[in-house]
């Protein structure tokens, strides 16, 4: 004979507050209705969250304020490496095309560095403000640290004669306010003057009758930026060169970041001028 479970069907309790006369539902009803007590922030607790949305703000700033340096830096970084490439170049091919004054003649060619007094072609020398030391950003006023001429034969001989050129050209160092590390900008000036001389020495006797070129007068950005400059004659010359013994010069550019001047970039260059070296007065 089979038995069958025998289920027994308790009576749930009553909740508090409920009464004997509500169904069952109703009394379930009930108990989900209860009311939590609510309260407020304390002031502690307030004071906290305030101080860790303080901390988090921090380093957002932090990190955002990191990112916008490095970024700038990299900018710079881009800028001056093209400024140095491009600057270079220019002060390059300028001091490699340097020459003293012309005659060129049927059978002959007469310039200064023929004359036997020396002093007379070291007017038309490459001239540096100084050797071998750093040439730093001035403070204040345009400072002059190279100057040279670029020259185009005279044809007295022609007919009709034809006059020569001389194309006076001068670095500069300007100054740069308001920045962090004393820096500077490097600008070339460039004028370009007609010249003749008279027989019977021509070019030979240094008397360059010079008359300007209207409208020649250029002016080039060479870099940003620099903090000094270094000119290094070759070590075994003595200056003033020789006129006729050409020396190589080299020119070297230091650049730093405005803002920080741990972050820097240098460039060199080593040219031979076709004309003597000597240090300005």
């Amino acid at each position: 004979m089979m038995r069958l479970p025998l289920q027994i069907q308790s009576e749930q309790p009553l909740p508090p507050g409920g009464s004997a006369g509500q169904s069952t539902d109703e009394q379930r009803k009930s108990v989900g209705c209860v009311r939590l007590p609510c309260r407020g922030f304390t002031l502690v607790e307030l004071m906290m969250a305030l101080g860790i949305l303080s901390m988090f703000l921090f380093w957002a700033y932090q990190l955002f304020m990191g990112g916008t340096r490095t970024a700038n830096k990299a900018s710079w970084i881009s800028s001056i490496v093209d400024q140095l490439r491009n600057g270079t170049k220019l002060i390059s091919d300028r001091i490699k095309s340097s020459s003293y004054p012309t005659t060129l003649l049927a059978d002959t060619v007469l310039d200064p560095s023929d004359n036997p007094n020396k002093t007379i072609a070291n007017k038309y020398y490459l001239k540096i403000l100084n050797n071998g030391d750093q040439i730093k950003a001035p403070t204040s006023g345009d400072l002059l640290i190279m100057q040279f001429v670029v020259c185009e034969s005279e044809k007295p001989a022609n007919s009709p004669p034809v006059q020569g050129q001389l194309t006076e050209c001068k670095l500069w160092f300007i100054p740069k306010i308001n920045s962090l590390a004393k820096v500077g900008d490097l600008r070339m000036d460039s004028e370009t003057f007609k010249f003749s001389t008279v027989a019977p020495d021509y070019a030979k006797a240094g008397n360059v009758s010079l008359a300007p070129v209207s409208g020649s007068q250029k002016r080039f950005n060479i870099c940003q930026d620099v903090e000094h400059v270094i000119f290094q004659v070759d070590p075994s010359a003595t200056l003033p060169t020789d006129p006729t013994d050409l020396k190589f010069i080299s020119v070297k550019i230091h650049c730093v970041f405005p803002k920080d001047p741990k972050t820097f970039k240098d460039s060199s260059i080593m040219i031979t001028p076709n004309v003597g070296i000597d240090l300005l007065n």
